[in-house]
């Protein structure tokens, strides 16, 4: 193989790399536990990105069994750093767990990204969200 071709490969496969947050945050409802008349939630965070996440809060809606908006939450989840995967835990007061039907990750109003204000502001569009926990979680 030629130098010149060796160089062709290695710039054609720089290239095709992705930015540093293109693995973005994953948030996995993992767990719904009673709590007296509280429910509480355990929430997996991946930071999949190369870049840390200074500061990231969920604004959360949670509805109950009847579709109908039963409480909203602000859930502080950050900082994370880049690559790192952690769990949070909070409760949702006054809402006993069988009584939620779905959460919903309404958006992400605090979202800083090392480095980059285009990802920061790309925040939600490249988060997912999953569940465990055998209620619905959605964006």
């Amino acid at each position: 193989m030629t130098l010149l071709l060796r160089f062709a490969l290695v710039a054609a496969s720089l290239l095709a790399i992705k930015p540093a947050f293109a693995a973005g945050i994953s948030l996995d409802l993992n767990r719904l536990e009673s709590q007296g008349g509280n429910c509480r939630a355990t929430l997996v965070v991946v930071n999949g990105a190369a870049a840390t996440a200074e500061a990231l809060k969920a604004d959360l809606v949670i509805f109950g069994t009847d579709g109908i908006v039963a409480r909203r939450l602000a859930v502080d989840l950050g900082p994370i750093p880049a690559g790192k995967t952690v769990v949070k835990v909070f409760d949702i007061p006054a809402t006993g767990c069988a009584a939620i039907g779905s959460i919903l990750l309404n958006e992400l109003p605090l979202c800083r990204i090392t480095g980059d204000a285009a990802i920061s502001s790309a925040c939600l569009e490249t988060t997912t969200v999953t569940s465990r926990a055998g209620t619905r979680f959605f964006k």
